[in-house]
């Protein structure tokens, strides 16, 4: 395999998610991100555990995260502890746009993923993983 067969799919797949999500005036980035916060309701979440959980540096999440809060899709709250620490919240905008983004990656996911079986794509993603661990630190 190819590295540049990698990175030409990544590309294709970012281009047509961002082209897809533009409707709702989104790229796919700040979708990721109400998607992270979706999944972590429950829990506080940093900026930092989007660094890590999306493998973005600290001024990629800062610039994004500014973005989605000057939109009203998130909100930040200072911890009574600690000021220096913004928990990440999501806004009830962003709890009904999640529903709607959902549903579109849905949509784009079975397209990358049509014709390719079930097991194919777990061999796939074990295999990203282990690619990804490799070149982690």
């Amino acid at each position: 395999m190819d590295l540049m067969e990698v990175k030409i799919l990544n590309t294709a797949i970012e281009r047509c998610l961002n082209r897809e999500l533009a409707v709702f005036n989104l790229t796919y980035t700040q979708a990721a991100i109400i998607g992270f916060l979706a999944q972590h309701q429950d829990q506080k979440v940093f900026q930092r555990d989007i660094e890590q959980a999306l493998g973005l540096t600290h001024p990629t999440v800062s610039s994004i995260v500014s973005r989605l809060e000057e939109k009203n899709l998130i909100a930040f709250v200072y911890l009574k502890e600690d000021r220096r620490f913004k928990q990440l919240s999501m806004t009830p905008n962003s709890v009904i746009l999640h529903r709607e983004l959902q549903n579109k990656i849905d949509q784009i996911t079975g397209i990358v993923f049509g014709g390719i079986s079930e097991n194919q794509q777990e061999a796939l993603s074990s295999m990203f993983t282990k690619m990804i661990q490799n070149l982690s630190p």
